[in-house]
């Protein structure tokens, strides 16, 4: 009788160890999960990529999987997270531009300078101010192929298939929110190595 109450306590103490060592396991890989999951957000201005009417201007709307697009490896630049870039097609330079998601709510027009040179404008109502007239609130613009001039006044500079392309950023003069302007350009600066013909 002795001997199966010294079985008993063994068994019970194996089955409680073992149990303790099983539990201990199964929080360690819910843990090692939940943080290989990406972080969600709760802002909807990061998840909100502009949609494109027919006159060229934006609207917000959900991000779709269509809009990601991967960053290739470059020396200077640093990497961009994929999921936060969407992109705009601007079929009358056959130019796919990318930006970070959250700038939403612009529109852009492309002009021809008399010299010939094609450029493209972005701009926003956001950032209308009162100071200028006839301000349109312009926060960027891409110029192909730009002069020697232009190249003074120029951001950025890449080039996508033999040809130069050059990034533009307003000046914060006639704008109503410094702020809002400079969100607007980091978020076409950051990704404007993506150029991409179409």
């Amino acid at each position: 009788m002795g001997r199966n109450k010294g079985r008993k306590k063994l068994f019970t103490t194996i089955v409680v160890v073992a149990l303790v060592v099983l539990i201990i396991a199964i929080v360690a890989v819910a843990q090692s999960l939940q943080s290989n999951e990406p972080p969600t957000s709760t802002e909807t201005s990061q998840n909100e990529t502009p949609a494109i009417t027919d006159e060229g201007e934006t609207t917000d709307m959900p991000a779709t999987d269509e809009s990601e697009e991967t960053v290739p490896e470059t020396v200077e630049e640093p990497a961009i997270d994929p999921a936060t870039v969407a992109t705009i097609d601007i079929e009358p330079i056959s130019l796919t531009v990318s930006f970070i998601k959250g700038a939403g709510g612009f529109g852009y027009e492309v002009f021809r300078t008399a010299g010939g040179t094609k450029y493209v404008q972005f701009s926003s109502e956001k950032l209308i101010g009162t100071k200028c007239t006839d301000d349109e609130g312009q926060f960027a613009s891409i110029i192909e192929s730009p002069s020697a001039d232009e190249g003074a006044t120029l951001a950025k500079t890449t080039t996508v298939d033999g040809t130069t392309y050059g990034l533009s950023l307003a000046d914060p003069t006639c704008t109503s929110d410094a702020g809002l302007l400079k969100q607007f350009q980091d978020a076409f600066s950051q990704p404007f190595t993506l150029l991409k013909k179409m």
